[in-house]
Order: C-alpha cells, then structure tokens, then sequence
C-alpha cells in the first residue's frame, strides 16, 4: 500500500473549505488525474453526506479512463470526511482534515493511501511506491489553487 500525505493553507474558512472539498463533483477542478465525477443519487436520512456515492472517471494506469466508485464513509461537518474509492484494480482511501489557522483562514491536511486489489496488478508494489507521491503532487498542487480563494 502507498501513502502520502500533505499540508496546504487557505485563507477560506474551515466551513467554506469543507463545502468545497465534500462536493465531489468539483474534484475535476483540482485533480488532473480526474475527467469527471457524477454524484449517484441516495436515499440515506441519517447523514446527508455519509453514504454519497460517486462515479468518477480517472486516468487509469494504461493512461485509459476507468471509473472508480467513490463513497464518503465519514463525516465530521466541517472539520474532517473520509471519501473511499474502489474499482477492481485498486483502492484509494483519503482522509481530509480542516483546521482553523490562527489567522483568518484554515489548513487542509490530506492523507491518502491507494491498495492494488487485482490478483495480476498492472504494477508492482514498487513501481505503486514510487508513482504515488507523483500523483498526489498533482492533486496537492490544485488543491493550492482551488482553495485559493
């Protein structure tokens, strides 16, 4: 399993970060890696964001689209939500944590891990080591800019 994790500041409130970040929809908007994410309707009461699902489309690792089927499994409104995804060949699960910071604004802390599931994975676990950090770079770096303000 790979993991990586990263700190970033805004100078959004921890309230309005967490609205931006828990719409899954918007996830095109700063992964680059990510073509296209449509929220799959529910019909959950007891949490209105635990249990939403998404259909996302992503940049596999034969640089093809696949989609990946991802679910918020946790929710503290507006300081935390773990959001998990699955698809036959991995699985990625990221935590994201706000913070107030002491100025106006707030700090995002995101941990994500990603399991190769297949039983003939398109990659090593060396390889997985290795092209992780790449990816969440790209993520960390649009998440700079879309949480700009």
């Amino acid at each position: 399993m790979a993991r990586h994790a990263f700190t970033v500041t805004s100078p959004l409130s921890v309230e309005g970060a967490f609205e931006l970040l828990v719409d899954l929809e918007r996830v095109p908007e700063w992964d680059d890696g990510v073509q296209a994410s449509t929220r799959v309707p529910h019909h959950l009461v007891d949490d209105p964001l635990v249990g939403r699902r998404f259909d996302v489309t992503v940049t596999g690792f034969d640089r093809s689209p696949t989609t990946v089927v991802y679910e918020i499994t946790e929710a503290t409104p507006p300081h935390r939500f773990v959001m998990v995804g699955e698809n036959d060949e991995f699985r990625a699960v990221d935590t994201l944590e706000l913070t107030p910071t002491a100025h106006e604004g707030c700090e995002l802390r995101y941990d994500g891990t990603l399991e190769l599931l297949a039983d003939d994975p398109p990659l090593t676990a060396v390889q997985l080591d290795s092209m992780f950090p790449k990816l969440a770079a790209v993520a960390e770096a649009g998440l700079r800019r879309f949480l700009a303000g």
